[in-house]
């Protein structure tokens, strides 16, 4: 008979604050939660977000969880989509080569991917979603720092625009990537229908 060498556990999951109770009605329903239309895995994004190594509670507060959802996936891991594909779309066909000059935004995504392959390892949910979202906020500074609106508008400058807008979308892949242990139904849909994958 032999102990194990790790037990994976959590703390208890609160509720803005208070323990879970039916008599008080503090509690989240996973089933009313679907009923409800809403996504699981931004449920599981937000949890993860939250999720040590140690045994600490989690508290789940409805207007936190909006926030950090609206917050991360939609304004800083959407948002980079969003904005490079209208003009891709536009410009290019619908089609873009990978980005000129990747060698520093391929040694970025590799430091990137290493730190959250350790943190994921770690059992360190919320570290590993923090240096996602880092990389996430680099790339939105990226593209606006290369103003690609500005190129739209200079038929000079449409190698600088295809740069701009490759590298964006480069950089969604790798966060599709890094996102689809914690999303793996988005990160499978991104990868079939955005990035012609057949997985992430």
């Amino acid at each position: 008979y032999r102990v194990p060498d790790n037990v994976h556990v959590h703390g208890f999951i609160t509720v803005s604050g208070e323990k879970m109770s039916k008599s008080r009605g503090t509690g989240i329903s996973p089933l009313r939660y679907l009923e409800l239309g809403l996504n699981p895995e931004w449920l599981r994004y937000y949890l993860a977000a939250k999720l040590n190594a140690t045994v600490e509670d989690l508290d789940f507060n409805a207007q936190d969880f909006v926030a950090r959802v609206n917050s991360d996936l939609i304004g800083k891991y959407v948002n980079i989509a969003s904005r490079a594909a209208p003009f891709v779309t536009r410009h290019f066909d619908g089609s873009i080569d990978y980005p000129a000059g990747t060698g520093e935004l391929l040694d970025v995504a590799r430091e990137v991917l290493e730190q959250v392959r350790e943190s994921y390892a770690a059992r360190e949910f919320a570290r590993a979603m923090r240096q996602i979202m880092t990389f996430a906020d680099r790339l939105n500074q990226d593209f606006d720092a290369r103003r690609p609106w500005i190129l739209a508008k200079d038929p000079t400058q449409r190698a600088a625009l295809q740069d701009s807008c490759a590298r964006a979308l480069y950089g969604f892949k790798v966060l599709t990537c890094l996102l689809a242990p914690v999303l793996p139904a988005l990160a499978e849909r991104v990868a079939r229908e955005l990035l012609g994958l057949q997985r992430p």
